[in-house]
């Protein structure tokens, strides 16, 4: 059990993090972004927030599952 918790817990922190790096470069790529259509703008700001949002999920899901084995 523990080491299963301890594997979930790395890799929803690597999720956590590729999550959260492509959030930036949306963010990025938004705010560098010179000429671009009207739905362009929108789908880079969409892909900024969900990301952000799956990013934070995951580093929860990891931190719990660092904590939890930590208590077992």
């Amino acid at each position: 059990m523990k080491s299963l918790l301890l594997s979930v817990g790395i890799i929803s922190i690597i999720v956590c993090i590729l999550s959260l790096l492509h959030a930036v470069l949306n963010m990025f790529g938004y705010y560098s972004l010179l000429d671009g259509s009207a739905e362009h703008y929108i789908s880079m700001r969409r892909r900024m927030f969900v990301f952000s949002v799956i990013g934070i999920i995951f580093a929860v899901i990891g931190t719990a599952c660092f904590i939890i084995r930590r208590g077992i």
